[in-house]
C-alpha cells in the first residue's frame, strides 16, 4: 500500500469498516467528509470510537488526493498500521494439526484488480493463507486492498522469496498442490485432498514451467465449446477454489 506520511491509506466503506473490525492492526486515523451516509457509515463512525480513533471531517477534495485520482473513496479514508506478512514458516506452524487448511499461491499475476479479486474470493471460500511472490507479482497497494474488500484483515498473507521453494516445503509438511492451467483436469472429475495449496499463474501466461513440475495434479474450469475467450484469472480461480471449498468442506 503506498505510504503517505505515517502508515497507509485504505479508502471505501467495506476496506475500512473491515480493518475497524479485525483489530489486525491500529487504525491511525479516520477522514470522513459529509454528514450523511446512511447506516453504514454511522456503523463505521461507531467502531472507530469504540477503538479511540481519531475522525476528522475534511472537504471531499482532501479524501480525492488521499485516494488518488479516479478512485471511490465514498467520503471514507483511514490511515492504518502497514499489514505485516507472515513468513512461511510461522503459517506452517500456526496450521500445524490443521487437517482441514486451504491455501492460495498467486503468481506473477500484475493487474491489482485481479489480485484484490483473488483476495475477495479467497477469504470468502475458507482460504486461510495466501502465498505472494516478492517479485514479478503485483503487491499490496491500496487499489489491491480496495476492491478485495478489506479480505486481507480475514486471512494470512505469507511473503515469499521463491514460489517453487515454498512448494517444495509444503509437499514436506504434506500439502497436496493443485496448479491451475487450461490443459489441466477439469474440475467436476478431480478430487481433491487436505491439506491443499492452489496455485494460480500469470493472466496471460499462465503457470511457470518450473511451478508445474511440482504439482500433484493440474486442473481447470471446463468451458463451452466455441466460447470466445478464456476466463480470466480471477474469475477462473473464484470458480476452482469454490469446488475446492465445497467438496472438501462438505464431503
Amino acid at each position: 500500500m503506498e505510504n503517505i506520511e505515517k502508515g497507509e491509506v485504505i479508502f471505501g466503506a467495506h476496506p475500512v469498516r473491515e480493518a475497524l473490525k479485525s483489530k489486525k492492526r491500529n487504525v491511525l486515523q479516520l477522514y470522513i467528509t459529509g454528514k450523511h451516509g446512511g447506516k453504514q457509515r454511522e456503523e463505521i463512525i461507531r467502531l472507530a470510537k469504540t477503538r479511540n480513533v481519531k475522525i476528522k471531517s475534511v472537504e471531499p477534495k482532501f479524501l480525492d488526493a488521499m485516494a488518488g485520482r479516479g478512485n471511490n473513496h465514498q467520503g471514507l479514508v483511514a490511515r492504518v498500521e502497514p499489514l505485516k506478512a507472515e513468513r512461511l514458516s510461522n503459517a506452517i506452524y500456526e496450521a500445524a494439526g490443521k487437517k482441514d487448511a486451504l491455501w492460495l499461491a498467486i503468481d506473477e499475476v500484475t493487474d491489482p484488480q485481479n489480485l484484490g479479486s483473488m483476495l475477495r474470493s479467497a477469504a470468502c471460500l475458507g482460504f486461510s493463507v495466501v502465498l505472494l511472490p516478492a517479485r514479478r507479482t503485483v503487491g499490496i497497494n491500496s487499489t489491491v486492498y480496495k476492491v478485495s474488500s478489506g479480505a486481507l484483515e480475514n486471512i494470512t498473507v505469507v511473503e515469499v522469496p521463491n514460489l517453487t521453494t515454498a512448494i517444495l516445503d509444503l509437499k514436506e509438511e504434506g500439502f497436496w498442490i493443485y496448479g491451475a492451467d487450461m490443459a489441466g483436469d477439469n474440475i467436476p472429475k478431480v478430487k481433491y485432498a487436505y491439506p491443499a495449496l492452489l496455485v494460480i499463474g500469470s493472466e496471460y501466461t499462465g503457470l511457470r514451467e518450473k511451478t508445474r513440475e511440482h504439482c500433484d495434479q493440474i486442473v481447470a474450469v471446463p468451458q463451452q465449446k466455441g466460447a470466445l475467450s478464456s476466463l480470466n484469472a480471477a474469475a477462473a480461480a473464484a470458480i476452482i477454489m469454490y469446488d475446492m471449498y465445497a467438496k472438501l468442506k462438505f464431503k
